[in-house]
């Protein structure tokens, strides 16, 4: 069908579209994370988009063979840093976070001078596991991606 065709069709007939299954994904990182701010200014925010690549056992094979291809399954990992003043202790947190995903998630190397911005650019195509997980959102069911390790 296309898209012309699917604008023709009532919404009380549309289906409902399939939420990738829960369980463990080999997940890998697509693009340079980006950095925005809120649109309340409170925020610094870091996205590392991401995609599953494979499925580990612990992912009903039946729930995957009706969701399809796992590009389909394409998301985020974020990391909010905040900028009041009065949050110091709490950027630190996101920086200890974040470099701990980077250097210990993701296995990079963080030698003397190394920064925080250069190990993020060198992360595009590096793979980690973990956890697809539903929650909802308006009503509606969305994959949060939760508890990442490496692959080992």
């Amino acid at each position: 069908m296309d898209f012309s065709s699917a604008l023709d069709i009532p919404i009380d007939d549309q289906e409902q579209p399939v939420v990738l299954p829960r369980g463990t994904y080999t997940w890998q990182i697509t693009k340079v994370p980006t950095q925005t701010t809120s649109k309340s200014g409170e925020w610094e925010i870091i996205e590392f988009p991401i995609v599953p690549v494979a499925a580990d056992a612990d992912v009903d094979p039946d729930e995957l063979e009706e969701f399809g291809n796992l590009a389909g399954g394409a998301n985020r990992l974020s990391f909010m840093f905040p900028l009041a003043e009065d949050r110091e202790n709490d950027r630190k947190k996101t920086m200890k976070r974040l470099n701990k995903f980077l250097t210990q998630t993701l296995g990079q190397e963080a030698g003397a001078g190394v920064t925080t911005k250069e190990l993020m650019a060198n992360s595009v195509s590096q793979q980690f596991l973990a956890v697809a997980e539903w929650a909802e959102y308006e009503g509606e069911p969305v994959v949060n991606v939760k508890n990442y390790a490496p692959l080992d």
